[in-house]
C-alpha cells in the first residue's frame, strides 16, 4: 500500500493526534509499523504480529492487555462491519500511566484482508475510561475489592463467629453486588458461591421406598455427612434439580454419593440412572445400587450405566461404610484430575476459538445450506430405515454438528492449495490428513461441553465424511457400516452442495452414480425421495 493510500485510510479513521500506525497481515503473521515524522507517515519496522503482541505484556497494564489483543481479530472486525461499525476503538493505559486510544479497521490490499491499527495519545481520567471504554474496564478493581472483602471475613477467628449464617450472607452480598454490575458473571458466580460461602454441605443421598433401609444407612453415616432421603425416583430427581439450581443466597448440598434402590413406586431406579447418565452425574459421583434383585440380566443392565457398586440386601454396616468412603476418595481424586484437564482445555479453547470464528465466517453460506440438507435427508433416512435408530432429537444434533465438517481444511498449507501442477505424494498425504487435524480442533472447541452425543456426532462428521462406502476414502480407509451414519448422511449433502455450485452439472445424477462406491446405497435411495426439496434450500 502506498503512503498516500495509507494516509487516506488513517484520515477516514478521524484521528487527530496519531502516535503510530500498524498494518497487519494476520494470516502471514506480518506487522509493519509506521510513525508520523515531520507530518509524514514513515515505515520504521517490520515484525511478526506474534512478537508484537508478546511484547505488549511489557508495555500495557494487565487490565487492558486482553482487550487490546482482541482488537487484532479479523472475525471481530468483520462482525463489527456487519453491525454497521467501520472500526473498533479501545482506550488503554501503559505502565507509565499514559492514556492512548487504539483504533482498528479492515482494509483490502491485493485481495488480502489487512488490519490497519492506529494509536493516538489521549487525555483521560479513570472515570472517563469507565464511561468510554469496554464495559469490563472497572471489573478488575471491583473484583479485587470483592476478593479482599471475602479474604478479610474468612480471616476472622472462627471461635469468635457466633453466627456462621451472617458470614454466608455477607459473602453473598459481596458476590451479588458484582453480578448486578456485571451480569455476565452471574451464572459462574451462582454455581461457585456455595463453596465460597462455606455453606455447601457434604451429603449422601439415599433413594429407597423402604423406610427401614433408609434409616439403617442414615445411622451408619450420621454425624459424618448430611443425609438426604427420597422414597422414590421422582423425589430423588426433584431433589437433585432443586439443589443444582440453588443460587448464591442459598445453602446447598454437595452430594458426594448416592445409594439407589431399583424397585420403587412412582419412578424406579433405572429411570433415575437414565437421568443421572444424561446429566453427567455418573462420572462425578459414585452411585451404589442397593437391591435384592441380583439376576444376571439386571446386573448387566445396571453396570452398563457405569455405577460404582451393587450391594445386596441385607448388608453389612462396616462394608457399606468402607466402600462408600473408598469410592468418595477415588471420585474426588478423579474429579480433581478432570478439572485440571478442563482448565488446560479451556486455555486451548481460547486459542482456537478465533480460528473457529474465521472458519464459520468463511463457510457461512455453505454451512447454512448443508445443515438444511442434512435435516431433510436424515429425516427421510429415519422414516426409511428404523434400524438406524434415528430420532428427531438426534437429527437436530447431527444437523448442528455438521457445521464443523471442513474445519480442518485450514491446516493445508497455502502453497499446496495454490499449486498449478500435479501434487506429489507428500502433498497428497498432507491433504488426506486434514480431517485428523479438524477432529483435534473440535476436541478442543467442544472440550467443556457436557453433551457427549453432540460431541461424538461432530467428531465423526469432521473425521470421517471423506471415507467412501467401498473403503477407498481417507483418512482411515474404513468402509460400509463402519463409517458413522452421521458422516455418511453429511457426505451426501456436502457432495450435493459442491456439485450444485458447478454450472451445467446435475448434482442428483452425480450422487446416484456414486451409490455403493462413495455412498451407502440406502442413503442414496432416501436421497432420491427428497432430492426435489434440496434446490429449494439453495434458492
Amino acid at each position: 500500500m502506498s503512503e498516500q493510500a495509507l494516509e487516506e485510510v488513517v484520515k477516514k479513521l478521524i484521528l487527530s493526534n496519531v502516535n503510530d500506525v500498524k498494518m497487519v497481515d494476520v494470516f502471514e503473521d506480518i506487522l509493519t509499523s509506521y510513525q508520523v515524522l515531520n507530518g509524514i507517515l514513515t515505515p520504521v519496522k517490520n515484525d511478526t504480529l506474534s512478537n508484537y503482541l508478546e511484547s505488549c505484556k511489557n508495555v500495557l497494564q494487565p487490565d487492558y492487555l486482553s482487550n487490546y489483543v482482541g482488537m487484532f481479530s479479523i472475525p471481530k472486525l468483520e462482525s463489527a462491519l456487519k453491525a454497521g461499525k467501520d472500526k473498533l476503538e479501545l482506550n488503554y493505559k501503559n505502565f507509565n500511566g499514559k492514556w492512548f486510544k487504539l483504533t482498528t479497521t479492515l482494509v483490502s490490499l491485493n485481495g488480502k484482508k489487512i488490519i490497519c491499527a492506529v494509536s493516538e495519545n489521549v487525555s483521560l481520567n479513570e472515570e472517563q475510561d469507565v464511561k468510554n471504554n469496554d464495559s469490563y474496564s472497572g471489573l478488575m478493581s471491583n473484583l479485587s475489592d470483592a476478593m479482599l472483602k471475602i479474604h478479610n471475613v474468612f480471616g476472622i477467628d472462627s471461635s469468635k463467629i457466633k453466627d456462621l449464617k451472617s458470614v454466608e450472607e455477607y459473602v453473598n452480598s459481596v458476590l451479588l453486588s458484582l453480578t448486578s454490575k456485571y451480569p455476565e458473571l452471574k451464572e459462574k458466580l451462582l454455581k461457585s458461591a456455595k463453596s465460597i460461602s462455606g455453606m455447601a454441605y457434604d451429603t449422601l443421598l439415599i433413594v429407597d421406598d423402604d423406610l427401614l433401609t433408609r434409616n439403617m444407612i442414615k445411622k451408619i453415616f450420621d454425624g459424618e455427612y448430611k443425609i438426604a432421603m427420597a422414597s422414590n425416583g421422582k423425589e430423588a430427581i426433584e431433589y437433585l434439580k432443586a439443589n443444582e439450581n440453588k443460587g448464591a443466597h442459598e445453602s446447598a448440598d454437595n452430594v458426594l454419593g448416592i445409594f439407589l434402590d431399583l424397585t420403587m413406586p412412582v419412578m424406579d431406579g433405572f429411570a433415575v440412572l437414565e437421568y443421572l447418565s444424561k446429566n453427567n452425574y455418573l462420572s462425578r459421583i459414585p452411585v451404589i445400587i442397593i437391591s435384592g434383585d441380583y439376576e444376571k440380566e439386571t446386573k448387566a443392565r445396571v453396570y452398563n450405566y457405569n455405577i460404582a457398586d451393587m450391594l445386596e440386601k441385607p448388608f453389612d454396616f462396616q462394608v457399606v461404610k468402607h466402600r462408600i468412603s473408598n469410592f468418595i476418595n477415588l471420585y474426588k481424586s478423579s474429579n480433581s484430575l478432570t478439572n485440571l484437564i478442563s482448565d488446560q482445555n479451556s486455555e486451548l479453547k481460547d486459542l482456537v476459538i478465533p480460528f473457529v470464528y474465521a472458519y464459520e465466517y468463511d463457510y457461512e453460506e455453505n454451512i447454512k445450506r448443508i445443515k438444511e440438507y442434512v435435516s431433510i435427508l436424515a429425516t427421510q433416512v429415519m422414516e426409511d430405515y428404523p434400524e438406524y435408530n434415528l430420532t428427531a432429537e438426534k437429527i437436530e444434533k447431527i444437523k448442528e454438528a455438521s457445521k464443523y465438517y471442513d474445519i480442518g481444511f485450514y491446516s493445508i498449507p497455502r502453497k499446496i492449495l495454490n499449486k498449478k501442477t500435479a501434487l506429489n505424494e507428500d502433498e497428497l498425504k498432507k491433504i488426506k490428513e486434514y480431517p485428523l487435524f479438524g477432529s483435534k480442533m473440535i476436541k478442543y472447541v467442544l472440550s467443556l461441553m457436557s453433551d457427549m452425543e453432540f460431541k461424538d456426532y461432530a467428531l465423526n462428521i469432521v473425521k470421517y465424511y471423506h471415507e467412501n462406502y467401498d473403503g477407498t476414502g481417507y483418512p482411515s480407509g474404513i468402509k460400509a457400516e463402519k463409517i458413522p451414519l452421521e458422516a455418511q448422511i453429511t457426505a451426501v449433502c456436502i457432495m450435493y452442495n459442491n456439485v450444485f455450485k458447478k454450472a451445467g452439472t446435475n448434482p442428483r445424477d452425480v450422487i446416484i452414480s456414486k451409490s455403493n462406491k462413495m455412498f451407502n446405497p440406502k442413503i442414496v435411495e432416501s436421497f432420491k425421495k427428497v432430492s426435489e426439496d434440496f434446490p429449494k434450500v439453495s434458492s
